[in-house]
């Protein structure tokens, strides 16, 4: 329920994007409506194919889908440069989704596309939306940025288009920096603001720097060095800013600043750097302006401890929450919005997550059973395990209606920080990061490992039912929780081989399919229901593990000889001849296979990396297909990679060497010697 009202915004916002597109905006070097060109220039087009929401993220950006045509008979790039919303610079980015079995996944983000001739595609225009606190880069009323067109990437010169402008209608609040944080400069060039101190656990305590660029040319922005309640050290901080345009970028510390939890003494040393151009910029001469000082309230982190772990709460969001710590309970922290709680006239009011600490067999029974509202997430060395937990419904409360509409953003606000939770308490802690589904399939497949009122059989035709539980299931049933089931589009199941997973009181099955796609079939009856496997690893299928737990089952009754041991390729490598490759081979889940991972360094040529999937043959050998070698290489102070897929042998000599056939690092034979 975390994501409810940020789900609910976006639609607002998809609604009014759409709405909001008027006639008005066909102007010369405006965007109008679906199917008109924005960039025409040589043999490439682009044409719009409407507004949207990023279909893959979380925080649902706005995105506008292109048609990008080369019509040429060479390959050509198209980039995108500078950019700005609302007359707040940020930085334009091309997409390239993919799509598979009707969804979007992935997109690859980028500066520019290189468009092979006489190719066409659908992309996206976005840019990369800055989380500034009082910056709205959400409601997109104008956008602007610039085509580039070159004939290979990187090359000079390239064509840059006049900008392009998008009006959706949409109406943005004004804005208005000074109001942000202390005014440090102010004349009649430049507006600087040092607004809000944050700390991220990576990045140590950070700042945000507003800035209001009021001449005709670029303005850039940098930092050299600060000081931090007498710490000094490096200040990372850069912002190109158009004419008449505001910026909103963090300032991030180096040496002896990163350690701090926050300061309340702050002084910078800016440099300003001023072109006609947003790449001038970056190479116009330094200069130096007056060092600046801010003050900030006490950083005043909440801190708690329970049962030996720590949960601590940055000072920004402190003086909002109300952390309770349980006593002698598995409840290690209770976190709730204070005014929420406040207002609220019902039980567990404002409640936002909980922290739990649970045994091994408590987190059995969990995945066994429906988990709305729970996830586990860690793990720690005593072999205990960490549950977070979170309301499936609203808790939400003011004591009017207004005063919800307006507090709507800080509930927001407190919820994307609360699904950050989880990965910063178990680092913090020195937890190991865990992750498990609890689709359909994924509780069938708990309960035939740790119910114990259940019962399960594994089948295939290969040699009839046995009896699951008479092998160890759970290395088999957690590697399966680790990925991830969903509910397939697809109304079939695909044809060929499948094991069968049956637990007879509870008069179900499964069905793991060996076919391309990860396909599971559950059956109830006269009903049945498709899943498709995501999240694991594409060189061991589900269906492969499934065989593996078989295997094991009909080893133990004694129906199936045990098969050829594996461990003596098992193990680390090196390579016997010049020793600079090194392979790490590891048993998996699926019969008779092994995963494979080596490196090789070249010096300062660069290296190789390879990643293989081998299964051992009649012959002896170990043979992989489809394996993945990527070679990284520095020439003319360039570092290019190329990624092809491979294919080989590998097998033991005499000696107890191993011998890469035909290395394709290395065009030969090539032996390894066990570590």
């Amino acid at each position: 329920m975390k994501r409810t009202i940020p789900f609910l915004l976006s639609v607002l916002l998809l609604v009014g994007l759409f709405t909001g597109l008027e006639p008005a905006a066909r102007a010369e070097g405006a965007f109008g409506p679906e199917g008109s060109v924005l960039f025409e220039k040589d043999s490439v087009k682009v044409t719009s194919a409407g507004l949207d929401l990023d279909p893959t993220s979380g925080d649902r950006e706005p995105i506008i889908w292109v048609d990008i045509e080369n019509s040429g008979d060479h390959d050509a790039v198209l980039g995108v440069s500078g950019g700005s919303v609302n007359g707040i610079s940020v930085t334009a980015v091309l997409i390239d989704f993919y799509m598979e079995d009707g969804q979007y996944y992935g997109g690859n983000y980028d500066f520019c596309l290189t468009l092979p001739a006489r190719s066409s595609g659908r992309y996206a225009l976005g840019y990369y939306n800055s989380k500034a606190p009082g910056i709205d880069l959400k409601t997109l009323a104008h956008l602007e940025f610039s085509f580039t067109l070159a004939k290979e990437e990187y090359a000079s010169p390239y064509y840059t288009s006049e900008p392009v402008t998008v009006e959706t209608g949409e109406s943005a609040e004004p804005v208005d920096i000074t109001k942000l944080g202390t005014v440090v400069l102010d004349n009649e060039e430049l507006t600087i603001v040092m607004g809000q101190q944050d700390y991220e656990d990576w990045f140590g305590p950070e700042v945000w720097v507003y800035s209001e660029n009021k001449t005709d040319h670029f303005i850039g922005l940098s930092a050299s060095s600060a000081d931090a309640d007498g710490h000094s050290g490096e200040a990372r901080f850069f912002s190109a800013v158009p004419p008449h345009k505001y910026g909103a970028d963090l300032m991030s510390f180096g040496d002896d600043i990163v350690p701090l939890k926050g300061f309340e003494n702050l002084n910078v040393s800016f440099s300003l750097h001023e072109s006609d151009t947003r790449e001038g910029v970056d190479g116009a001469a330094a200069k130096a302006l007056d060092p600046v000082s801010v003050q900030y309230p006490p950083q005043n982190w909440g801190e708690y401890e329970n049962g030996g772990m720590r949960l601590e709460i940055k000072p920004k969001f402190n003086d909002l929450l109300t952390v309770e710590v349980p006593a002698d309970s598995d409840i290690l922290f209770t976190v709730s919005e204070t005014a929420s709680l406040k207002a609220g006239g019902f039980e567990g009011a404002g409640w936002i997550f909980s922290i739990g600490k649970i045994s091994e067999d408590r987190m059995h029974e969990m995945l066994c059973n429906d988990m709305s509202g729970a996830e586990i997430f860690a793990k720690g060395e005593d072999g205990s395990y960490y549950a977070y937990y979170h309301p499936t419904d609203v808790r939400y409360a003011r004591e009017t209606v207004e005063q919800m509409r307006q507090d709507s953003a800080q509930w927001t606000m407190l919820h994307e920080w609360a699904a950050t939770v989880p990965g910063s308490f178990a680092e913090k802690n020195g937890l190991e990061n865990v992750s498990y589904g609890n689709s359909e399939v994924d509780i069938l497949l708990a309960r035939a490992a740790w119910n114990k009122d259940s019962s399960a059989t594994l089948s295939t035709t290969e040699y009839g039912p046995l009896d699951a539980r008479t092998v160890d299931a759970a290395p088999y049933v957690a590697y399966m929780l680790e990925g991830r089931f969903t509910e397939s589009e697809e109304k079939e199941a695909p044809d060929g081989e499948y094991v069968v997973l049956t637990l007879p009181k509870e008069e179900t099955r499964v069905d793991f399919f060996f076919a391309p796609g990860g396909y599971a079939r559950v059956v109830r009856g006269d009903s049945e229901w498709l899943y498709q496997a995501s999240w694991c690893d594409d060189s061991v299928s589900f269906a492969e593990v499934m065989k593996g737990w078989y295997y094991a089952a009909a080893e133990k009754a004694g129906v199936r000889a045990p098969g050829e041991s594996l461990d003596k390729y098992c193990g680390r490598w090196q390579e016997k001849d010049g020793g600079s490759g090194t392979m790490e081979i590891t048993q998996t889940l699926a019969p008779g296979k092994l995963k494979i991972e080596g490196f090789k360094s070249e010096g300062d040529s660069g290296e190789s990396c390879w990643s293989l999937t081998a299964v051992l043959g009649e012959d002896g050998k170990l043979a992989y297909e489809n394996g993945s070698l990527m070679v990284s290489s520095y020439k003319d102070g360039m570092y290019t990679d190329e990624t092809r897929e491979i294919s080989g042998s590998l097998s033991l000599n005499d000696a107890g060497e191993l011998v890469w056939h035909d290395d394709p690092a290395t065009g030969k034979d090539n032996s390894y010697i066990h570590q």
